[in-house]
């Protein structure tokens, strides 16, 4: 395998989902025809998996992704010398149009992060995202559950890890804020219980990292909270931060249910 190809590779095993300009964003590669010849004799060998939507009404034409195939992780596997059980991919045939927009800012998240931890010397472990396989769902009051888009540990500058979950809320409209400030609610309630330190097997809190598709919702659904008396307890372990922000840099992007600026 060339170099580009085996990078391909163990990116689509870190991150499961992912379009050519994400893997520029990677350095997977910079050259997006070398990128796409790569991609396409990979595909062709069976490696790797393609999905393609074509023209969506009022976003214009969607990005391919691209996705790790079982006997691109064998090959990937082999080439490492390593189990073939340390190297994730996505198994079957996955279908999920409705799901593109949102699976590909939740991908977009887990790449900002992952760029700004290396470059500050952060530890990211653990990280657990809905398209994985065997996601979370945290049970809530007996019958309701919540499912986070993301849960991982994230250390502080001194070390200490955070546990911390992200939600990517997607409301180009303006017209699901209802829906997202009742997701808010269930997270403050998983928070109150101790739902995803029970899920996990461990005595820690969680702080929530909500990333919003434009500014406007944001300030919306944050306006909305911050004035619920039962969200007072929980100024600092809401943070808010809009997808471009978060994308441009992870570590500066994010404020509190105040409006603060909160320091990674």
């Amino acid at each position: 395998m060339t170099p580009v190809e085996v990078r391909i590779l163990e990116a689509l095993s870190a991150f499961r989902f992912l379009t050519v300009e994400q893997m520029q964003r990677l350095n997977v590669g910079q050259d997006r025809k070398h990128l796409g010849e790569r991609l396409r004799a990979l595909a062709g060998q069976g490696l790797i998996g393609v999905l393609a939507w074509g023209v969506y009404p009022g976003l214009g034409r969607l990005p391919r992704m691209y996705h790790l195939k079982a006997k691109g992780a064998q090959t990937l596997a082999a080439f490492l010398r390593i189990d073939v059980a340390e190297v994730p991919f996505v198994p079957g045939a996955p279908k999920f149009e409705m799901d593109h927009l949102h699976r590909r800012s939740t991908v977009d998240c887990h790449i900002a992060l992952t760029l700004w931890a290396a470059q500050s010397g952060r530890k990211i472990e653990g990280f657990q995202a809905y398209y994985f396989q065997k996601p979370l769902r945290l049970r809530l009051n007996g019958t309701q559950t919540l499912a986070p888009d993301a849960v991982f540990d994230l250390s502080r500058a001194d070390g200490s890890p955070v546990l911390t979950v992200l939600e990517v809320c997607m409301d180009r409209s303006g017209t699901d804020r209802s829906r997202i400030i009742r997701q808010m609610e269930s997270h403050r309630i998983a928070m109150e219980s101790g739902a995803l330190a029970e899920a996990l097997g461990i005595k820690r809190g969680n702080r929530l990292m909500a990333v919003f598709e434009n500014r406007a919702s944001l300030e919306a659904v944050r306006d909305r909270l911050r004035v619920q008396t039962a969200f007072s307890g929980f100024t600092k372990l809401f943070l808010f931060a809009d997808l471009d922000a978060v994308r441009n840099d992870f570590g500066s992007a994010w404020e509190d249910l105040s409006g603060a600026a909160v320091s990674l």
